[in-house]
């Protein structure tokens, strides 16, 4: 679930039910530690290797870097996982070279009474990325942890970036950027926070539809909900294209589902789907 969400949107009388009905479906999220199949890539030699900011960094691990700081936090199982194809050596050779140089570091997390290890990037990796090594200068780099209590939350999202991932390179699509929530809200909320007091509620409800428009996104029942990741990519056929996830968790309702569906969100459930309890509503269509 996107953090704060509305904090800044202002009060309004509930709208009446609206006519139109919303399916919701909730694509399975993959399992932590799950092992793919395929072979351990291949890592950098010495050779590869060029100097930068006085940091020996080849290719291989600036992606690394660049990995974790898109995410923020990605728990170290899913990093050995997806980006090293299950080589934990080379996994664990890389995180103690990074931590030594001050450019990454892990953390203990906890989640229902049991703790993993994250790993974030430190001010200084994130400084060494986003000047010197980082491809694309809009895609926003982050580093360290926002809140401990989000961080089990926020691993999960590149689990559900991975899978969806998955389905847009098979169908031919190219990765070009990931937003997380935290840039769609500043985008957002912004804007509207320094227009709210200067308008009516009838324009001021224009004016959200444009921002909504102009960052992608849709008003629900007066409020524009924000995905947790979206993910913008090229298409088989050369053209720009984007998907808005959710990462729905156990505290989820079925109102709040229909409005992410509402939204055009595609909603992934933690643990690999929903609860059992939950799969009733989740088959059915549910009317706003």
């Amino acid at each position: 679930m996107s953090r704060d969400l509305y904090e800044h949107e202002p009060e309004r009388s509930p709208d009446p039910p609206q006519a139109r009905a919303v399916e919701v479906v909730i694509r399975p999220l993959p399992e932590p530690g799950e092992r793919d199949g395929g072979q351990p890539e291949n890592r950098a030699t010495d050779r590869d290797r060029e100097p930068v900011e006085r940091q020996r960094l080849s290719r291989e691990e600036a992606e690394t870097l660049r990995e974790i700081g898109r995410f923020r936090a990605i728990a170290k199982v899913d990093l050995e996982r997806f980006h090293y194809r299950g080589d934990a050596r080379a996994m664990n050779r890389e995180l103690r070279s990074f931590g030594r140089r001050g450019l990454a570091k892990s953390h203990a997390v906890l989640n229902h009474s049991k703790t993993f290890p994250v790993v974030v990037l430190t001010k200084k990796g994130q400084r060494v990325l986003g000047r010197d090594l980082n491809a694309d200068p809009n895609q926003a780099i982050y580093a360290g942890l926002t809140k401990e209590r989000e961080a089990s939350h926020d691993s999960a999202i590149y689990r559900m970036y991975r899978a969806e991932a998955a389905a847009i390179e098979a169908r031919g699509g190219t990765i070009r950027r990931v937003v997380l929530d935290y840039e769609l809200k500043r985008k957002v909320y912004a804007p509207l926070a320094k227009d709210r007091p200067h308008l009516k509620p009838e324009d001021y409800a224009k004016r959200q539809a444009e921002v909504a428009a102009e960052n992608g996104l849709e008003v629900v029942n007066g409020k524009i909900p924000l995905p947790d990741l979206r993910i913008e990519y090229e298409t088989r056929d050369g053209e720009m294209a984007k998907v808005d996830l959710e990462l729905a968790t156990e505290h989820y309702k079925a109102s709040q589902l229909a409005e992410k569906a509402s939204a055009g969100f595609v909603v992934y459930g933690e643990g690999g789907g929903a609860r059992p309890e939950d799969r009733d509503f989740i088959s059915e269509i549910l009317s706003l």
